[in-house]
């Protein structure tokens, strides 16, 4: 990779000219831009699969989303295989939507639509996943994200992370800190967890009930508390936290 190619993150797709194409660089590999103002004002944008070689995805910009594409576009080269070919993603729809963090619970299933595909809304947006790669994002506000996953190396984990990166960048702020709280360990047998050092109660057989329950965030955020309770409560702790303004500067002294 060049060091005299510019660098994504300062890429400004307005500035592209009728019909020019430009490749930019990212921590990972290569993205190629080019504009078709003469066929209607949108970008197409090439990415790279971690070799730099193969063509990984093909994504389509419009201006509304100008803004946002750097960002989306980063996260899509991070995630791409190393190596891609002409056939479509191996990763199924409703896996995708399971391993997304950029979701609402699952007690009321994955529908699906007769072609296959599934989606799921959050406040502000809104997010289809097509078995052939497509992806379509919506931000309520206007501005849309879409594109064509390319190769068979695509997986669920990795087609999940193109669809939390572009719906954390169109959904409304309060839904930036979607929190989850699991289900208690449970019943166990202490030799059937090396190193488990619970004092929970104990029944016949020999078995210990370990309460230990994880709460996590589509931000990263995870922890494990003692209990389901202090699992919750350590989730709502993190919503305040994490959306909560700091507190004003207090004005300078008059001179």
């Amino acid at each position: 990779m060049s060091d005299l190619m510019p660098l994504l993150a300062a890429a400004d797709l307005s500035g592209l000219a009728d019909r020019e194409g430009t490749w930019f660089a990212t921590s990972r590999s290569r993205v190629f831009l080019r504009r078709y103002a003469r066929h209607g004002d949108f970008v197409r944008a090439a990415v790279r699969s971690g070799n730099s070689q193969d063509r990984a995805a093909l994504l389509t910009f419009h201006p509304d989303a100008y803004p946002l594409a750097p960002a989306w576009l980063a996260a899509i080269a991070k995630a791409a295989p190393e190596t891609a070919d002409h056939r479509h993603p191996s990763a199924s729809t409703g896996s995708v939507r399971l391993l997304a963090r950029m979701t609402p619970d699952h007690r009321n299933g994955i529908p699906r639509l007769r072609d296959g595909s599934v989606g799921w809304s959050i406040p502000g947006a809104a997010a289809r996943v097509w078995p052939n790669g497509r992806l379509e994002l919506r931000s309520t506000t206007g501005p849309v994200l879409a594109g064509q996953l390319e190769g068979s190396q695509w997986d669920h984990f990795q087609v999940a992370a193109v669809a939390d990166a572009g719906l954390r960048l169109l959904c409304a702020p309060e839904a930036q800190h979607m929190t989850r709280t699991g289900e208690p360990s449970g019943w166990h047998r202490p030799y059937d967890r090396p190193g488990n050092t619970s004092n929970g109660r104990e029944r016949k057989g020999g078995q210990i009930y370990d309460a230990a329950t994880t709460s996590s965030c589509s931000c990263g955020w995870s922890t494990t508390s003692p209990s389901q309770l202090g699992a919750r409560a350590m989730a709502e702790q993190h919503r305040r936290e994490a959306t909560s303004k700091p507190p004003a500067a207090d004005p300078p002294p008059d001179a």
